[in-house]
Formats: structure tokens, sequence, C-alpha cells
């Protein structure tokens, strides 16, 4: 299955599945930021701990609120 945006159009990339709760607030973090870091990107990386893991989460940025996370990466 395919991942579309809220405008139909597909995603890149496979999606990276995370618990609702990751997901949650990993989107809520980038939504809080995103005109001054996120707006002109079309890849992004955004960096959180979660259970004191720190990760970097790549995603496609569709505008505000449509993204597709597609790889979570320990560091």
């Amino acid at each position: 299955m395919i991942k579309l945006d809220t405008n139909g159009k597909p995603f890149k990339y496979p999606t990276c599945f995370l618990n609702k709760n990751e997901y949650a607030k990993i989107v809520s973090e980038i939504n809080s930021i995103y005109y001054s870091t996120y707006a002109d990107k079309k890849f992004a990386a955004h960096y959180s701990t979660l259970d004191d893991d720190y990760c970097f989460y790549l995603f496609e940025n569709h505008g505000f609120n449509d993204y597709n996370i597609y790889e979570k990466i320990y560091i």
C-alpha cells in the first residue's frame, strides 16, 4: 500500500512504523518548529529523545502536518 499525502500525492519512501505515542510526539515537535525550521525543506531530519534514546527521524515534507517519517536512526 502506498501512503498518500493530504492532496493524494504519493510519498517517495515507505513509511517507518512508529507506535502512536511516538508518532504523536515527533509530529508535534516538528509542527512546533515547522515554519522556522522545515517549511522550505522537501526532506529533513528531526532530532529527538524517547525513553532516554537519542534518535533522528528522516521525513518527507509535503506541508504543515503532512509528513512521511520514513526512517528512525538511533544515535
